[in-house]
């Protein structure tokens, strides 16, 4: 029987950064999209050997900005990929579109790709906030994006939200989330706003102009966000995803679960037999890789390859499993690692489960609702020295 195997492929381009943005992603003119692309393809045709023995069951088009791309090196792309893998029938391909650089004749050619699910990054329905993000599209913009791939026969969209970003208040945000329910995508991705370094935000944040809302207001939006899209037939299924019945992320619950996959592109990570790797993060240096000659090329593009240790498969297995809701399963770990929880962690399981920051259900371990909202302090602490 074929193994599991994912793929993901980076697209580093985009028409400016946005104030929060620390992807690697950057403005670009015709002739390098397409000198990339070029590259690119060589790239999944020299890894297609790793895909032996394996079904592909997802595919994700991510950046940067995927839909900035003319369709038809997206069509290229795709064809690339089936030809050097060998695809399931019914695998879940996504591609991230932004709204200011998605015209409606693009969703025509991604549907020819086999494109099924698009993920579109709206981050707020409220234009003063676009505009502090930093973002190239208007909510108008939007609408006749999202209006576009529903034309197009699309049945599988998800939409991309920040929260707590500046200057957001909980009144400015029940506008955001009632503006996207109304439209019922199939699912709704909530990531809280995080500055990072290198980022005009941090910058602001350091010169103390960074207007941010305070810790109720913080605190408000985001009771409201569970309650309001439970409410709206949207299950929380982990940290910052929520899905209508069936429509969860297939690619994402296989990055928590464990699967497989393979990064193409420019500063793409992997996670194959055990080891971890991510690729070259230059442009030029990318480029000149030659892909004919496939062993030195490999070892040129892969940079820092770990093989995960006993220790770090642990770390993994909590760490991305109790991402989600469902948590994480005892005697899945006891099979896997020959140990019970409380050999390898003592008493901080329980200690946590007395706080009411972790629960039992059967012989799984989850977080609770509040356990959710602390999980950056709860999972910190299953680090194992």
């Amino acid at each position: 029987m074929s193994k599991e195997l994912e793929l993901y492929i980076h697209i580093p381009f985009c028409v400016k950064k946005c104030s929060y943005c620390d992807f690697l992603s950057f403005p670009a003119g015709q002739e390098l999209q397409e000198a990339y692309v070029r590259q690119l393809i060589r790239e999944i045709e020299a890894q297609a050997p790793l895909g032996r023995d394996h079904l592909v069951t997802s595919v994700f088009l991510g950046g940067g900005t995927p839909s900035l791309l003319d369709p038809s090196l997206i069509l290229n792309i795709m064809s690339a990929v089936r030809h050097s893998f060998c695809v399931d029938k019914d695998a879940e391909i996504s591609i991230e579109c932004n709204p200011g650089s998605t015209l409606r004749h693009k969703f025509s050619i991604y549907k020819k790709a086999g494109i099924n699910r698009l993920s579109i990054g709206l981050q707020s329905a409220e234009n003063t906030e676009l505009r502090m993000l930093g973002r190239i599209h208007s909510y108008e913009e939007f609408l006749k994006c999202y209006q576009g791939a529903r034309m197009e026969g699309f049945d599988d969209i998800n939409v991309d939200l920040i929260d707590c970003i500046p200057m957001q208040t909980l009144h400015t945000w029940r506008k955001t989330l009632r503006s996207v329910c109304m439209l019922r995508p199939e699912h709704i991705s909530v990531y809280n706003l995080i500055i990072e370094e290198g980022t005009p935000y941090h910058d602001m944040m350091e010169k103390g102009l960074l207007m941010l809302p305070d810790e109720e207001e913080q605190a408000g939006i985001d009771e409201f966000t569970k309650s309001f899209l439970s409410k709206n037939g949207y299950e929380r299924y982990e940290i910052s995803n929520y899905a209508r019945e069936g429509a969860r992320c297939r690619h994402n619950v296989g990055y928590w679960t464990g699967v497989p996959y393979l990064g193409f592109g420019l500063g793409a990570s992997s996670y194959y037999e055990l080891e971890r790797w991510s690729n070259e993060r230059d442009i030029n240096r990318y480029l000149e890789l030659d892909f004919k000659d496939r062993g030195p090329a490999m070892e040129s593009l892969r940079k820092d390859v770990k093989k995960l240790s006993e220790k770090d498969q642990i770390e993994e297995f909590m760490f991305l499993g109790l991402r989600m809701v469902e948590g994480v399963s005892e005697i899945s770990f006891k099979e896997r690692f020959g140990k019970t929880f409380d050999n390898v962690y003592g008493d901080i399981i329980g200690d946590y489960v007395k706080e009411g920051l972790m629960e039992w259900t059967g012989s799984r371990l989850r977080l609770t609702d509040r356990g959710m909202d602390l999980s950056n302090r709860v999972l910190s602490d299953l680090l194992l020295d």
